[in-house]
């Protein structure tokens, strides 16, 4: 939980917490994670690849769908929607039925009723906006004047384009509704597809890595695996233009938590004494900081996490495949 900071504000009269207040700038972003949750999708890596963003700024846009009131942590700890949410998502993206809900939820924040004129039209600057904040929360000057820019980012989706202030017929854009609804779609296939994935044997694992190298054009796949592996599943050779060979190593992780160092370093091990060319490491899950570290300084090395290896899937016709409005879709023959 934050630290309540002990400042009080000669307007307000009361505290506020430094967690009262959003640092998340896209309310695009916070439906989207609203629609993810009422979806069910909850795979780590397939929602912060449908978010574009990191684990810290994921972080902040949870945060800021709860100060919204939009979605909630039951007794288990475990996010729902609200009410308030549920409303949101029935909602035309973009719409002003949609902005009329966000600036409902703004009105009823706690820690933004001191900017509730700000979000009706008043005229407050950049600076201003920042220096009440550093009043009502304590916070330093520089983290003030980020969060006040998300403050104005927010005023400015909820008013909406000058165009619609006359009255004139709302007619918005399809174009951002179909991409996310399509981003949701396959947001939720890579999750029930890794959860597919953890379910096989870990040979059968293997062998689907093998047989998406065969898809990609390598050569020679072999399936390696088992106990005297040497930290290596699979290889397989790349031909290039010229008819030169190069020998990949591959191992593959049926991991459900994320991936750590020993593992990069037990696959560097095996590329540098067996001399590969390549080296990919393949998992279900993603990677701990200190693989991703471990990994960085070695450019012929790749991580391959869950979300990004059934991109790999799909794109090469293995077990799944791209729908023409680049939905991800089972292969008739061969599904999860």
């Amino acid at each position: 939980m934050a630290r309540v900071r002990q400042v009080r504000s000669s307007k307000v009269g009361r505290l506020h917490r430094t967690s009262d207040v959003p640092q998340a700038d896209r309310l695009g972003n916070v439906r989207q994670l609203v629609a993810a949750i009422r979806d069910g999708i909850e795979h780590a890596g397939t929602l912060l690849e449908l978010l574009d963003v990191d684990h810290r700024h994921f972080r902040y846009y949870r945060q800021a769908a709860v100060i919204l009131g939009v979605v909630e942590f039951t007794a288990r700890g475990e996010l729902s929607v609200t009410s308030l949410g549920r409303r949101l998502l029935a909602s035309v993206e973009g719409s002003r039925e949609e902005r009329q809900v966000f600036g409902e939820a703004i009105g009823m924040a706690r820690g933004l009723r001191p900017f509730g004129s700000f979000f009706a039209g008043e005229a407050l600057d950049l600076r201003t906006v920042t220096h009440r904040l550093e009043v009502l929360t304590g916070l330093s000057h520089t983290t003030a004047q980020r969060r006040a820019h998300t403050l104005i980012k927010w005023r400015r989706y909820v008013q909406g384009p000058d165009a619609e202030k006359d009255g004139s017929l709302d007619l918005s854009d399809p174009a951002p509704q179909i991409e996310a609804l399509v981003a949701r779609h396959n947001a939720l296939a890579k999750q029930q597809t890794l959860q597919w994935l953890m379910g096989v044997e870990p040979s059968r694992f293997e062998a689907i890595v093998a047989d998406l190298l065969r898809a990609m054009g390598y050569v020679d796949v072999v399936q390696r695996g088992g106990p005297l592996d040497g930290g290596v599943d699979v290889v397989a050779r790349r031909v290039d233009a010229w008819g030169h060979r190069a020998e990949i190593a591959v191992q593959a992780k049926r991991y459900s938590a994320p991936v750590g160092r020993r593992f990069v370093d037990e696959l560097l091990g095996a590329f540098r004494r067996q001399h590969f060319a390549e080296a990919l490491l393949v998992t279900t899950s993603d990677f701990s900081v200190h693989a991703v570290q471990a990994a960085h300084g070695e450019p012929n090395l790749k991580l391959v996490d869950g979300p990004k290896f059934v991109d790999m899937l799909a794109a090469h016709g293995v077990l799944l495949q791209v729908g023409k409005f680049g939905e991800l879709k089972r292969q008739p023959t061969r599904a999860p």
